[in-house]
Parts: structure tokens; sequence; C-alpha cells
């Protein structure tokens, strides 16, 4: 297989019933970009490519055509080209409103001026600079006004036509907590309704003007398990290990959590392991409403009726509407892994294996987070290689999200201690199930970069290492990364990380500091525009590997952010396919 084929699918990024038929967008890469149409009842209807959030009010479909600079926001029309309603620099989200059209968006700003930061959080991956943020607005047919905005982000909304609340950061914005705000459109006044700090993900209302918001009250815990919380009632519930989904992929289709308030019904995902579903809150009991080896990744809910659309690990991805299932890639069918439990300190440990050749080589993938996990999505980089010989082993390690908040917490304050052992021994099982006799080795992005990095520091196991948008130093990410000031120091169990006992524990925790006992051939991959993982963490494991005379090299991706594998320029993502196929065939094969 070519890294241009493994990026030839298409992949559904939304879903929605409206009386009684069902709109999809569908994705795609043609020419080096992205492109989107919108599908009514599996037909295309939308021809520029870039077209996205379809939605139907009186009878009339409306959505978001994405240009370079620009989001517009259009109002289809029986003749002719779509109406044109209004323009910002980017469309986030937008609902109806007995006073008009509600919309989360930002303005244009110039990027050529120059910048001054008076806050911890200045910048974030993905976003670049924060010259604008995502505020809250009202189109009343004729003109658009700003209600809500600041040095914060609006970062969700939902309304039933006459109550407004919206999600923001207002309170909490440097560290990313959220809480939710009712709204006054004529005085812009803000209503607080959570208490206490905490995460908010989505928001949604019924048609009585009642809330849930999916997130948690537990002030700055990365690992705290999701949950439907019901503010205005103190009622919470749980779907699944978590609620959400925190299972990785690499499919570009953007997909993120939601919840749909329908009547006196709460439908919303859940993870458990390394699948997650569709489960449905009545009542005031949770029910699971979909099941099987799937990851359920975007649906919609509507007059009793469930569209969703989930990826296995043979197929990207299946759109499922009543009997109805429909593959946008009939000609793709990936390798099946094999599920493996192993114990490992006490704990089980869940992990997959595709093999094709117990003399074959073999590469281990570990994921980022660390609070994330494998399962049962299709992933376009484990089908590439195991198409190109390769075995493919991935497993969730303490720290893993979907086995419940005591396994996320378990790698807190342990980085490279027993969630590495977690690993190591899960290797070590897989060697010894499949009998496997080649060369195995070992790539991971983020958390899992930080972990290529240490395992290599702390055994010469593995043949071949390629890190990508990897952590080398604890200690200067903290002044370098978006959320590394915070994120760190909780991670670490530290509380402050300027303090000489501070710098001390995250310098131990880190690569670089064990650095000169690395002689694994390791080549590290970034994105320049990486803000999560600043690209200097790879600057300094390269400069040192290579003072060593360990066969190192140092790739970089112009333009890329910290999505680089997911959501990166898609000439960038082939290349990155082809090198890290020629480093692994160098050292492996």
């Amino acid at each position: 297989m070519k890294p241009e084929e493994a990026y030839s699918i298409r992949l559904i990024s939304d879903v929605l019933i409206a009386r009684k038929n069902l709109f999809h967008v569908e994705t795609w890469i043609e020419e080096d970009k992205y492109k989107s149409s919108i599908f009514l009842n599996l037909k295309r209807i939308t021809f520029q490519g870039n077209e996205t959030m379809p939605k139907i009010y009186n009878d009339k479909l409306y959505f978001v055509r994405n240009l370079d600079n620009q989001s517009i926001l259009l109002e289809d029309q029986p003749y002719g080209e779509p109406k044109t309603l209004l323009t910002l620099g980017k469309i986030h989200k937008f609902e109806f409103h007995k006073k008009g059209i509600l919309l989360i968006g930002e303005d244009n700003a110039d990027k050529n001026e120059p910048f001054k930061a008076n806050k911890l959080k200045y910048r974030f991956d993905s976003r670049g600079l924060l010259r604008t943020r995502q505020s809250l607005y009202l189109f009343d047919g004729n003109s658009i006004r700003k209600i809500v905005s600041g040095d914060f982000d609006v970062i969700d909304l939902a309304t039933n036509g006459d109550r407004v609340v919206i999600a923001a950061t207002k309170e909490g914005d440097d560290y990313g907590l959220g809480d939710l705000y009712e709204v006054d459109l004529e005085t812009s006044e803000l209503k607080r309704i959570t208490k206490g700090e905490g995460a908010v993900q989505a928001i949604a209302m019924n048609q009585e003007g009642k809330i849930a918001y999916l997130g948690h009250r537990k002030g700055l815990t990365p690992w705290a398990v999701l949950e439907i919380i019901l503010p205005e009632e103190e009622k919470s519930f749980i779907c699944g290990k978590s609620c959400g989904n925190k299972v990785l992929s690499d499919l570009f289709d953007g997909a993120k959590d939601k919840l749909i308030f329908e009547k006196n019904i709460i439908t919303t995902l859940g993870q458990e392991g390394g699948t997650s579903h569709i489960y449905q809150i009545i009542d005031n009991k949770v029910e699971k409403i979909t099941h099987g080896n799937i990851v359920v990744r975007g649906f919609d809910y509507k007059d009793d009726t469930l569209a969703y659309f989930y990826s296995t690990p043979e197929k990207p991805v299946i759109l499922k509407y009543n009997e109805v299932e429909y593959d946008p890639n009939p000609n793709v069918k990936g390798f099946t892994p094999e599920r493996i439990i192993i114990n490992s300190n006490g704990l089980d440990i869940e992990g997959w294996a595709i093999i094709r050749n117990p003399e074959a080589p073999t590469i281990l993938f570990i994921h980022g987070g660390p609070h994330m996990a494998y399962g049962y999505a299709y992933f376009i980089e484990f089908q590439f290689f195991a198409n190109n010989g390769f075995n493919i082993i991935y497993s969730n390690p303490r720290g893993s999200q979907g086995y419940g908040e005591e396994f996320a917490k378990a790698c807190v304050g342990d980085w490279g201690g027993k969630d590495m052992e977690d690993i190591l021994n899960f290797v070590n099982a897989v060697k010894e199930k499949y009998k496997l006799k080649g060369k195995i080795g070992i790539t991971g992005g983020s958390y899992g970069g930080f972990m290529t990095n240490w395992i290599i520091t702390q055994t010469n196991i593995f043949s071949a290492a390629i890190s990508e948008r990897s952590i080398s130093n604890l200690v200067s990410m903290c002044g370098t990364s978006d959320i590394g000031f915070w994120f760190n120091v909780i991670e670490s169990g530290i509380s402050d990380p300027w303090s000489r006992e501070g710098i001390e524990r995250l310098m131990k925790m880190s690569p670089i500091y064990y650095v000169k006992n690395v002689k694994t051939p390791t080549m590290l991959i970034h994105g320049e525009e990486d803000y999560r993982c600043p690209i200097e963490q790879a600057e300094q494991f390269f400069v040192a590997l290579k003072m060593q005379g360990v066969p190192t090299m140092l790739v970089r991706y112009q333009g890329d952010s910290h999505e680089h594998a997911r959501r990166g320029k898609p000439k960038n993502m082939i290349d990155r396919l082809k090198t890290k196929l020629e480093w692994f065939n160098k050292y492996l094969t």
C-alpha cells in the first residue's frame, strides 16, 4: 500500500435527521485539500466541496461554507444560488431563536500585527496566537451583533427558541475550565448556573428549557471521567465507564463530543474499554442503545428516530439509519486485530495485535493523552503498516480512559513507572503468544512520544524508534506549551514547577535527563506550529542524540500543529507515512 492510497478514504463528519429525511456531511482529501459536502438521503446536494453544518428551520436548509479566511452562513433557495446571510472569520455553531440566529464564531484578525500577551493562556494549539476569541452573536435577519465576548471562549450553545444557555471559559480560561451561563439577549447579562470548578464539553436543552451538559465538577483533573449532569436538578449519570468518547483514531473527520436533549430523553456517547456506544437516559435510568466492537463517532436523535456513524478496525466509517447501512468505502477492508488481556502489576491491561507473520518485524504503538485510549476504531496508520508487512501491537496501559477513574488516574505522578511496565509486559506477552521472531520498533505521539523517548532511555530492546509531537523536557514544556504550566504540574504530582523541588522532580521525570543511555536509532517528527508539545522538545532530544552519535533524524512539518497526524496538511500526512516506512524498513527489516 502507498501512503496516497491510505488517505483515499471518504469519511462522515456529521449527521442530521429532519422531517424523516437524513442529511450527512462527507469529508475527503482532494488535490492536497480537505473537502466536504452535504448529502440528502445519501445523494450529494452541495458541490463546491466546502460545505458543512446542515440545519433545517421552517423547511429551509441552512449551512456553512468555509473558505480560507472566512465562514459564510447560507440559506438554500429553491432556485438559483444559496442566499448569503452573514460572514465571520470562523463559525463554530449556529442555532435558531425567536429573535434570529445565534452563532458561536470569531472575527477576523490581522496576523501580521504585533501581539501582546498579558495572561497565561495567550496561544492555543491549532488556533495559534489568540488574537480573536469565540464569541456569541445574534443575527436578527438584517444585522449581526455580539452578545457575549471577552478574553475567554464561548464553547457551546443551547436554546429552545426562547431560553439561551452557553458554556464558556469566562472564569477558568487559563486552565480550560468551563461553566454554564444563562444569557439575556437584550442586556448581555450572564447568570452563572454551574457551581464549583470543572470541565464542560457539550450542552443540550429540551423543548421545555431543561438543560444537561457533558463534563464534570472535579476541578483541574485531566483524568476525571465525564458525566451527564443536570445542574438545575442536581442529578448526574455515567454512561459506561465514562460519558463521551476518548477512543483515538487518526481519521480526519473532525468528530466531536455532543449530546441531545429531546423531550425527556438525553442521548449521548459512553465509553467502555476500547468501545464507544450510544446511551440514552430516560426516567433517571441509563440504557445502552448500540452494541458490539465498534466506536460510535457521531449521531442524531429526533422524533424517536436514531441515526449514527461508527468505525471499526476493518471499516473507516459506516452510517446507520433505520435499517439502512451506508458504507462510503465499499472497497476498503482493514485487518482485524485480536484482543489480548494481560495482568500487569495487579491490573488487567487490554490490548490488540494484528499479526501478519511471526517472522516479520513488529511495531509497538503507544497512545497519547495519557488519558486517551486505543480501541475498535479504524486507524489509517495501523492498516498502512500492516499492508506493508508489519505486525502491529497496541495497548491501553494504566492512565487510559474507559476503565474507570482510578485506572485513569493510576499514572499521575508516575509517568514512566508502572505505565511503562504495563507496556513492556504487554510486549513480552505478545512476543510469547505469537512466537514473534522479528525485530520490534516503537512509536507514539504526544504522551506516546514522551513514552517512546522515555523507554529508549531505560531499555535497548527496541531496534528502532519514531517519536512524534513528543515530550523530552517537562521543565521547558512548562514555559512553552499552551497547557504545560498546569498540565505538567498536575500530571507530575507537584505543586510548583518553578520551585527547586519542582524543577528537580520534573527533570528526573524527563527523558532528556537520561539521554546518555540511548542506543536506539531514533527519528523525531514534529509540526512546526505545535503549541501543545512545542517543537523545541524534539529539537533538544535530536541535538542530544546527534552529539552522542546515535543514528537520528529530525523531520519538521511546516504549518502543522499538534494534530499533524490526524488533521495536518494532506501532503505532510502522506509524506509522514512514507518517511516512517523508510525508517522502519531501514532498521527493522
